[in-house]
């Protein structure tokens, strides 16, 4: 039996016999999973030549990683040599396995089909082709090898896997660098996947392809200035983005792996240290890496431990600490910190090694400024926990289901909402009960909903059930049912709640004072409010007197706030005037409201010197502008901004934003969308200001809305042509479909702008993904998306929406929900009833489908039986 002296008589491996081949195979893998190193006994891992490689997995005398080791090198043979020499060896040694006893072939490490085979080496044969690409046989290795050698009971042996390492994997991590946004070669997380469920990663190899990932995301430019259109901008954001949660990915499999000493446990370990722990800095961050993973030799870790670090600096980094990524990235952070706690702080001449290769990436992860910052390493913190959320009932879920309904004014929602609080019993359980104690503010939420949309008997119901398990009413729920009546616009329910809050004889206070105040102007019962200011001073001035104690509030600056704003909307100048007089009188402090609803008339005037008054005043009162203040100003000052070059446009919003930093001022999302809004009224002229914005947004850390992302949208769909292809592309760059936040409108929006570009089979699209399943739309996108339809002749798409609007008048049944049988700014709340039934019938949509032929006998039946039965028809449809 032949000996192997070297390492390098491992190039001669088709002349060693059978049996001690196999044996150099399995002991080498034993020896690495030990981590022992044997320079006799080192794991072939084929690169696509004929040359050996020592793998990084207990390979002797170092790595490429850790210290330089000499090697012998053999000539170079012609590609197409080296290529047929490898596919013969490999083909030669698999026969010859498959010929061995059936003891044997299980010690070498499983056996292979001869169907499998073929396959892996035709891969290898169409690398040699003239022309072939990598992007071919992965397709080709997706579509044979790997659905082979991942069947359940499939025993592949280490030889093939490491063939099909050396034929495409590592390949495909040298080519992936090249054109990392490539949609023909796999993701760096898919390719990571493989790597590791084939058992053949190499540190070494994988590592570059990871660290020349995080160079290239470096790399993009987040400066506005450095790209030519909005549309250009945000997709190259949106990509980046894309990039990182590749990178995420990538990290999430690696520490998946189990190791022989710990369990995989998501991969994500250590847990961050104890609050007080007294660190133990002595040993490097490779070190602790590589404890993580002792299946893999350390100083292979050299490049690994490096692109964790580099990972760890790219996400830091305030631009990518977004809500697209955060969630992703907490894991990741969270073990990177353990690692750097128990550390001492990385240093650059650690990676030495690593950036003689990656010169360029030395200033992204140590710039200049950092050099000798030893503790920012250590600044990340650990993800904040979501305050609000109760065990078992989800309150912030509710809240925002809630949140959502109350948006779109759907019933139906409310109602899941309900059911998802209360429970499907009548009466809880003593454990919800117990839990439900503890929410007393979600029925009045629920209140509040509920009268909204005009649904007062289940307000009441909500009132009842909460007495039914001992919460009584406060003051708070009255008021929460007489912000309801406002948002109804129903004047006389606030009247009547009021007269029932009185008589109950519950002390009143500020807030139900004011809000009844403000709810009469906003009802256009100027005169009634103003009569309940007034009435408000009475009565506190007759405290004294028993029957109005409960009554009795003092008048603050909020209810003077409430009547002035509603007595500026209506142009009464004259009246806020003397209310200003009368709260003078009765000692009431202005504050920044105030001011604030002063502004706004004279900025919308353009009346300069009013506005500067209105300053000085301030200035002498010593209040201080708020975000509101500058929302007033920005309206005045960005009007009309794309008549200005585009230097001047940036300069003045990046001047707007100081002031409002300098101020003290937090800008909010809700600012954002306000100064975006006006930018884009002014269409492409003031592109410029729009990237500088949403460049001020993302190195915020904050993400974009999806109110923005409407405006975005109807801003590509306003041009002339619209331009479809951009909001196509803003989906697909911002994985829209896949975030929770943006919502019904959004969807709404996007279908009709599609129905307007022609784009029929995008409208169709969105249509049949987010509508389809049940989703609330109004009958005016319905309307819009049948009408194209028809006109292109599709059939089935009629008839699928035709369905769901049909769906919709059984959501009316029983509960008003309506699912948006209004148009489009009622949403499809307060629709049940007979008058409900009329208005779901009373849209032309339905003229339209029973014009087509697309309603079926008997729901055209009933549109004929509603459309005769309803008086003035002639006179108009719902919009």
């Amino acid at each position: 039996m032949r000996e192997l002296g070297s390492v390098g008589s491992i190039g001669s491996v088709g002349s060693v016999c059978l049996r001690c081949q196999f044996r150099l195979l399995v002991t080498s893998r034993a020896r690495a999973r030990r981590g022992i190193a044997s320079s006799s006994s080192a794991a072939v891992i084929e690169d696509g030549s004929n040359e050996p490689q020592l793998s990084d997995r207990g390979a002797a005398g170092g790595s490429a990683d850790g210290p330089p080791v000499a090697r012998t090198r053999a000539t170079p043979h012609p590609i197409s040599s080296r290529r047929s020499s490898s596919v013969a060896m490999f083909q030669s040694i698999v026969q010859n396995q498959a010929r061995m006893p059936p003891a044997l072939r299980a010690a070498a490490g499983g056996t292979a089909s001869i169907e499998l085979v073929k396959d892996v080496t035709r891969i290898q044969t169409m690398m040699e082709r003239e022309g072939a690409t990598l992007a071919e046989a992965y397709a080709c290795f997706e579509e044979t090898v790997y659905p082979q050698i991942t069947q359940d009971g499939a025993a592949v042996p280490q030889i093939v896997k490491n063939q099909i390492a050396g034929v495409l994997l590592n390949r495909l991590a040298l080519e992936k660098p090249r054109d990392f946004e490539s949609g023909q070669l796999p993701s760096v997380t898919r390719i990571t996947e493989i790597m590791v469920e084939l058992d053949v990663l190499r540190p070494s190899v994988w590592a570059t392809l990871v660290i020349e990932l995080v160079q290239h995301i470096f790399r993009q430019s987040t400066v506005p200035d450095a790209y030519d259109s909005l549309k250009d901008y945000e997709t190259a954001m949106a990509r980046r983005d894309a990039l990182l949660h590749d990178l995420l990915g990538t990290w999430r499999v690696f520490c998946a792996q189990p190791s022989p000493n710990t369990p995989a446990a998501n991969g994500l370990k250590p847990k961050p240290p104890r609050a007080g722990a007294r660190p133990q800095q002595q040993t490097t961050l490779q070190k602790a890496f590589g404890a993580m993973f002792p299946q893999y030799m350390a100083p292979s870790l050299l490049k690994p431990t490096f692109a964790a670090f580099a990972t760890y600096r790219l996400l830091t980094d305030a631009f990518n600490r977004s809500r697209a990524t955060n969630g992703d990235a907490a894991p990741f952070l969270q073990m990177m910190k353990g690692l750097i706690f128990k550390t001492r702080p990385p240093r650059r001449e650690d990676f030495k090694p690593v950036f003689d290769t990656f010169p360029d990436l030395a200033r992204f992860v140590w710039p200049k400024k950092q050099e000798n910052d030893t503790a920012n390493a250590n600044t990340i913190l650990d993800p904040a926990p979501r305050s609000g959320d109760k065990p078992g009932l989800g309150k912030a879920s509710v809240h925002r289901q809630l949140g959502e309904a109350i948006k779109s004014r759907n019933v139906s929602m409310v109602k899941k909402a309900w059911l998802d609080f209360w429970g499907h019993a009548a009466i809880p359980d003593a454990a919800r009960i117990s839990e439900l104690a503890k929410c007393p503010e979600s029925f009045d939420y629920f209140i509040l909903a509920y009268t909204m949309m005009r649904q007062p008997q289940r307000a009441i119901e909500v009132w009842n059930s909460m007495e039914r398990i001992g919460i009584k009413a406060s003051i708070k729920t009255w008021t929460s049912m007489l912000h309801g009546c406002v948002k109804a616009n129903n004047a006389r329910g606030i009247k009547t709640v009021w007269d029932k809050v009185v008589t109950t004889g519950v002390q009143l206070d500020a807030a139900i004072w004011t809000a009844r105040i403000h709810g009469l102007f906003i009802c256009g019962e100027p005169g009634a409010g103003l009569r309940a200011l007034d009435e408000m001073a009475k009565v506190w001035a007759a405290r004294a007197d028993p029957r109005y104690a409960a009554m009795a509030v003092q008048p603050a600056v909020e209810a003077v706030n409430a009547a002035l704003a509603g007595l500026l909307r209506l142009n009464r100048n004259a009246d806020a005037t003397n209310v200003l007089a009368w709260a003078s009188k009765q000692g009431i402090n202005p504050d920044i409201y105030t001011f604030n609803t002063l502004l706004r008339p004279l900025v919308r005037r353009g009346d300069m010197d009013g506005i500067e008054e209105i300053f000085a005043t301030m200035r002498s009162t010593d209040i201080h502008p708020d975000v509101a203040t500058f929302t007033i100003i920005l309206e005045g000052t960005l009007n009309n901004i794309g008549n200005l070059p585009p230097p001047q446009q940036v300069s003045l919003v990046e001047r707007v934003l100081a002031a409002m930093k300098s101020s003290g001022v937090e800008i909010n999302m809700q600012n954002y969308a306000k100064i975006l809004y006006i930018l884009l009224a002014e269409g492409d002229r003031a592109e410029a200001p729009v990237k500088a914005v949403l460049a001020h947004i993302w190195r915020r850390g904050l993400e974009l809305t999806s109110h923005i992302y409407t405006m975005l949208a109807e801003h590509y769909f306003a041009r002339d042509p619209p331009d479809a292809a951009a909001v196509t592309a803003l989906i697909d760059n911002r994985r829209l479909h896949d975030n929770r936040a943006i919502d019904r409108v959004f969807w709404e929006r996007v279908v009709k702008g599609y129905c307007h570009a022609g784009d029929v089979g995008r409208a169709l699209g969105i249509f049949d993904r987010v509508f389809c399943g049940g989703n609330t739309i109004t009958f005016g996108t319905l309307y819009e998306l049948l009408r194209r339809v028809v006109e292109v002749g599709d059939g089935e798409a009629a008839a699928r929406v035709v369905e769901v609007a049909r769906r919709m008048e059984k959501a009316d049944d029983g509960d008003g929900a309506g699912g948006g049988a209004g148009g489009e700014g009622q949403g499809g709340g307060g629709a049940g009833g007979p008058e409900g039934k009329r208005r779901y019938w009373r849209h032309r949509f339905w003229d339209l489908a029973y014009e087509q032929g697309l309603m079926g006998g008997q729901l055209a039946e009933r549109f004929r039986k509603a459309k005769s039965g309803a008086a003035g028809w002639a006179g108009g449809y719902e919009a």
